[in-house]
């Protein structure tokens, strides 16, 4: 039918270029830890705001559905937190995500209690997890990243821990 029209190699050549116009992601974005805001540090309770950056290199939007990041302090798991709600990273820009963990690490038992008890300044931390990409085929991208956090005293304002 296109071919008594001479529509068919038009319609041919608009398929091809409308296919060349939609690019898939061909780069995982570049997700780390950002830094660890102490936001309240009792003896029985402790609230840290984990900040992730994440770079997307890539020629369209990343939409970041959820995250799961887990907290482990000094080899005792301190707790788990969720992104609260998604977002997009635009093409070629960076985005960041907090995620808050809240724990009780004197509930771990005598060791921690007589880790913090000690006067040492640094605590080795773990933050490991994931971040889920939807609708681009990135699926879950990884996270693992280790430190010292310094609990040397704020000068003032907040509590931002030194990674």
């Amino acid at each position: 039918m296109f071919s008594r029209t001479g529509l068919g190699p038009v319609f041919c050549l608009l398929g091809v270029n409308a296919c060349s116009l939609v690019q898939a992601p061909t780069e995982l974005p570049d997700i780390r830890l950002n830094r660890i805001d102490a936001r309240s540090i009792t003896l029985d309770r402790q609230e840290f705001i984990l900040h992730l950056a994440l770079d997307n290199p890539n020629p369209v939007k990343l939409r970041v559905a959820s995250a799961k990041l887990k907290l482990d302090v000094e080899e005792f798991s301190a707790g788990t937190g969720e992104l609260l709600e998604g977002f997009d990273i635009p093409a070629g820009a960076s985005g960041t995500a907090s995620v808050r963990v809240v724990t009780d690490l004197v509930r771990q038992g005598p060791e921690f209690l007589q880790w913090l008890l000690s006067g040492d300044t640094g605590l080795d931390y773990r933050v490991s997890g994931y971040v889920d990409l939807v609708g681009l085929g990135l699926g879950r991208i990884p996270v693992d990243e280790r430190g010292q956090l310094s609990l040397k005293p704020p000068a003032g304002g907040a509590r931002t821990l030194a990674l």
